[in-house]
């Protein structure tokens, strides 16, 4: 009876490591999870996110709720706060729908502001605090705003544009907020605002917040919110332009944060230590948000620091970690230590983990499990793989047996024209799906009834809205998300990154992904972001590849022979350029705009620039006799 028993539990080990059934139904039992709370949210007409967060504060009470720098808030007292930060808005004349700008730091005060714009359906609009001058007025513009909540260690970058926005917005007020993690005097006003703008201005204190009411803001407000009412307003990174404002649901928050409890089992004695922006959807959405469902503590970074990073996970006891781009790669630059695994921490999980690091971090900092997910702000559909093995290790996603069936015709792979970036389509005019391993645009069905799978678009933007949305792809009628991204899949139902659209460049008429050879140039450089760049004569764009200063000492012997032995001659980056430090948006991720429309001109980069050699097939130093002959035909590349 034993030995069947224990053969049979080996038959269905083994299938389920060929299917990965235990992982699909996992993400199947997260999903329906949500469309359950959902649906009964929807019934009982408490779709407002807030009631997630509300259900959460009457059981945790007095247990942990956020801890910053050593300062913790309980339930409660984020409960209480939130109702005063309402009644002190609701003082001020705000009605439901309208907007209000966050321009705030990393601190507690970020999300007790949220709790409170969702206690009166006041849509708040998250503004990324590195931002000045025309970017920040454009951020701002866009939301409309009645209130711009500004944190008083920012008051520079807001006194610089304030006379403008006040012109263009007759309405608009700006609240300085000043709270316990100001830098300056209590009652010093560090910068002022303009003398034509000041009379528009409101200091708001912890003491003056402290005496408002916390009385509990009636149903009312929040009443008649549906699936499809907007959350807030989360801002594009930027990389190719100003940053469009995407509108973010409540059922795509109430979702995503049951969907992330289950599969990442997040629950009330999880302690989740955030350094990633607030203003992003992975720090306020997945962290904050998912937290208020799960239960969990939050611990919020004030601003990542590879140096400090595991000193104040330890410290706040933290079992969980997150991370954005290239975050996990700056931890490995870090002299190694014996207090490397003096933690709790059980997983780490985030998106932009490279596969030349993922296990290079577990095995280092003795973390067991990250959970790498594919997903964006405004997007409809997500991918995860939770690993806590080499198997799939760098995917972005795992699809086995089962979720491969019922996600067939949700989540596509398009064969996608890298230069037009345009999908193939066939005789029937449908698009192509791309083969095993072929890198493609991926593409994720828009379901407008159910909410959380629908894309809502870009705020006052209905041009923008229209570029990401495809039609008539799987069959006549159907309407899909464009996300802009290249992936592909293998034949197990592996998922993994392959580029930006638009990032991917032809060469020698082959296609080159930037990820792969930034991951190959990866093992003998600490970093280097890989990109286009035009020379004359010749169609297409030549591979370069940027290496910051922090990288230490190129040898480029050694480089010379690594490219020539790892990768294809096509895809070689032909050009060198040594840069003082890469540039990247607020979540830490690459940006290659500017460096490609530089390209490597002597006359426009003033950086030391090496190009591979053709007749030594070596990097040696490019200048202005190189260029000269290069754009007279003397050299072939």
């Amino acid at each position: 009876m034993a030995a069947t028993a224990l053969g049979a539990a080996s038959v269905l080990g083994y299938l389920d490591a060929r299917l990965r059934l235990s992982s699909d139904l996992r993400v199947v039992f997260g999903a329906t999870k949500a469309k359950v709370k959902l649906d009964r949210a929807q019934k009982q007409d408490k779709n407002s996110l807030w009631y997630l967060f509300e259900d959460a504060a009457k059981q945790r009470k007095g247990a942990d709720c956020l801890v910053c720098e050593g300062r913790t808030l309980s339930w409660d007292e984020v409960y209480n706060r939130a109702h005063q930060l309402a009644n002190w808005m609701l003082e001020q004349g705000l009605q439901r729908g309208e907007t209000i700008a966050i321009f705030l730091q990393n601190k507690p005060a970020y999300p007790i502001l949220w709790l409170a714009c969702l206690a009166i359906d006041v849509i708040p609009a998250f503004i990324n605090y590195n931002l000045t001058d025309k970017g920040l007025t454009h951020c701002i513009s866009v939301a409309k705003p009645r209130l711009v909540v500004f944190d008083a260690d920012l008051a520079a970058p807001i006194a610089d544009i304030a006379s403008d926005l006040a012109n263009a917005h007759s309405d608009l007020r700006f609240v300085r907020w000043v709270d316990e993690f100001y830098s300056g005097s209590p009652g010093e006003k560090s910068i002022s605002l303009p003398d034509e703008v000041s009379a528009k201005e409101v200091v708001l204190t912890e003491a003056e917040l402290s005496r408002c009411s916390a009385s509990r803001v009636p149903d009312e407000r929040r009443n008649g919110i549906t699936w499809h009412s907007t959350c807030m307003l989360i801002y594009t990174s930027g990389t190719t332009g100003l940053p469009k404002a995407a509108i973010v649901l409540h059922s795509r928050c109430r979702g995503a944060a049951q969907f992330w409890t289950t599969v990442n089992r997040f629950g009330p004695d999880t302690r989740i230590y955030t350094p990633m922006p607030l203003y992003h959807s992975t720090a306020s959405v997945l962290a904050i948000c998912t937290a208020w469902n799960s239960q969990s503590t939050v611990i919020i970074g004030r601003k990542f620091s590879a140096s400090t990073f595991w000193r104040d996970v330890k410290a706040s006891d933290a079992t969980v970690v997150q991370y954005v781009g290239e975050v996990l790669r700056y931890l490995l630059a870090v002299p190694p230590s014996p207090e490397d695994k003096k933690h709790r921490v059980r997983l780490a999980y985030g998106n932009g983990c490279r596969p030349d690091v993922w296990e290079k971090f577990r095995d280092r900092f003795g973390v067991p499990v990250i959970s790498e997910f594919f997903a964006s702000s405004e997007g409809n559909g997500s991918l995860i793989n939770y690993n806590g093995n080499t198997y799939g290790a760098g995917a972005v996603g795992t699809h086995g047996a089962l979720l491969r069936l019922l996600m067939k015709d949700k989540m596509v792979i398009l064969r996608t024209d890298p230069v037009t970036e345009e999908p193939a389509r066939g005789k029937d005019g449908l698009c192509i799906r791309a083969e095993n391993n072929e890198p493609g645009e991926l593409v994720t069905q828009i379901v407008v009834e159910t909410g959380y799978e629908n894309f809502a678009g870009y705020h006052d933007n209905p041009s923008a809205t229209a570029k990401k949305v495809l039609r008539d792809v799987v069959k006549k009628g159907d309407v899909y998300f464009r996300t802009g991204d290249l992936l592909r899949r293998d034949a197990d139902g592996l998922w993994y990154f392959a580029d930006r659209l638009g990032d991917t460049f032809r060469w020698k008429s082959e296609n080159v992904a930037t990820t792969d050879v930034a991951e190959a140039l990866g093992q003998v450089v600490g970093e280097a972001n890989v990109y286009g760049v035009l020379v004359p004569g010749y169609d297409g764009r030549a591979g370069c590849a940027a290496i910051p200063k922090s990288a230490g000492t190129v040898d480029f012997a050694t480089l010379s022979a690594h490219v020539d032995k790892t990768l294809p001659r096509y895809a070689q980056p032909l050009f060198v350029r040594l840069v003082e430090s890469l540039e990247q948006t607020g979540t830490l991720k690459q940006t290659k705009v500017a460096l490609r429309n530089e390209g490597v001109d002597p006359a426009q980069v003033s950086d030391p620039v090496y190009w591979l050699d053709p007749s030594s097939r070596q990097y040696k130093p490019f200048g202005v006799a190189e260029w000269e002959a290069l754009k007279a035909g003397k050299i072939k590349l």
